[in-house]
């Protein structure tokens, strides 16, 4: 593990709450013991020192077993026992100095340096044994812990990652049915207008095959994927389907996981303006508000049905959108003539 990575679950464990019980318990436990074998009474820098020393070592306590130096999360025993041992006896060192009152009143009979240990009573230094023994434990336990928790979000991670690629998919023959649906009719009314659409179906199949094979994809990808399925939804629909792009071109080249924009161009097509005898307007939108990315399918025709179930398409979109995290969201809603669907993204996880 590397030095960023400890640090940040450090930080991590000063914002736990036991934590905080466990240093205060410690510094009370340590100051009582200070008070019944040394002086009556204690400076408040003394009486300090302990809960100190504990905000300091239990955030960092387990750091010597977690320090590998590439991304392995737990060094192996004997290395992680080599490196926690002088952490440990620097803070018996630091315990010791405190129980003798050495650091504030180190006069020349007194005892110092590499005699401190010895000059303890017997009890107190088999207690500070068993503390630093206790604290390489505790050290050891915590980065253990750590390692569970981290293989543990690891595999929720793939996981999710297995789940979204198997909705993807789902898309494709998804896709390639409705589309062979549409040419079927067309192939009735115009035999050469059939055969030029099952050519560009062929390479459309062909990138959406890439596509979906992807984690992640450019904006301008997503919209090149649309273009593909638009055209051939053109040449069914010819003059009943108007399209327009409200769509910052800055922001193309932003990555995003695939297939967000297609399930909603496919629907408003399906549901929208094909069922409808004028054909309708289909405006296809990408902007970004403050942190949050929006990508929008307005559609006119036939308006929205509440009460209708949605389709493969977006239900599977709205899975996927859920595995990315509560920021992303899916909505569809009818404003005046139109029906809008609109995916919302984090700038973050764009």
């Amino acid at each position: 593990m590397q030095a960023n990575q400890i640090l940040n679950l450090a930080g991590a464990r000063l914002r736990a709450p036991g934590i905080w019980g466990t240093v205060l318990l410690f510094g009370i436990l340590w100051n009582l013991l200070r008070w019944i074998t040394g002086p009556s009474s204690l400076s408040l820098g003394e009486a300090a020192f302990p809960f100190a020393l504990g905000i300091l070592a239990l955030p960092l306590a387990a750091a010597p077993w977690q320090w590998t130096g590439d991304a392995r999360p737990l060094a192996p025993l004997l290395r992680g026992l080599a490196q926690a041992l002088p952490w440990a006896s620097l803070g018996l060192l630091l315990l010791s100095t405190l129980l003798m009152g050495h650091g504030h009143r180190g006069g020349r009979g007194e005892p110092s340096g590499s005699g401190l240990l010895s000059s303890l009573p017997p009890r107190l230094l088999i207690l500070l044994v068993a503390s630093g023994t206790f604290s390489l434990l505790v050290g050891w336990i915590l980065a253990d812990r750590d390692q569970e928790a981290l293989r543990a979000d690891a595999q929720t991670t793939l996981a999710q990652e297995a789940q979204a690629l198997a909705l993807q998919a789902q898309m494709n023959p998804h896709v390639l049915y409705n589309t062979l649906g549409g040419l079927a009719e067309l192939a009735r009314e115009d035999g050469r207008a059939a055969e030029e659409a099952l050519v560009r179906l062929a390479a459309l199949l062909r990138r959406l095959m890439e596509h979906t094979a992807r984690k992640r994809v450019t904006l301008d990808e997503e919209r090149g994927l649309v273009e593909g399925f638009l055209a051939l939804e053109q040449f069914r629909l010819g003059d009943r389907l108007r399209v327009t792009w409200a769509w910052d071109e800055s922001l193309e080249g932003a990555e995003v996981p695939p297939l967000l924009l297609q399930p909603l161009v496919e629907n408003a097509i399906k549901h929208g303006i094909a069922p409808c005898r004028e054909g309708g307007d289909l405006e296809i939108g990408l902007a970004r508000e403050g942190n949050t990315l929006r990508l929008w399918v307005a559609n006119t025709g036939l308006p929205l049905v509440s009460a209708a179930p949605q389709g493969m398409g977006l239900t599977n979109l709205a899975k996927r959108l859920a595995l990315i995290g509560p920021a992303a969201h899916l909505s569809l809603r009818q404003e005046g003539a139109r029906t809008v669907a609109e995916v919302l993204l984090e700038a973050g996880h764009a």
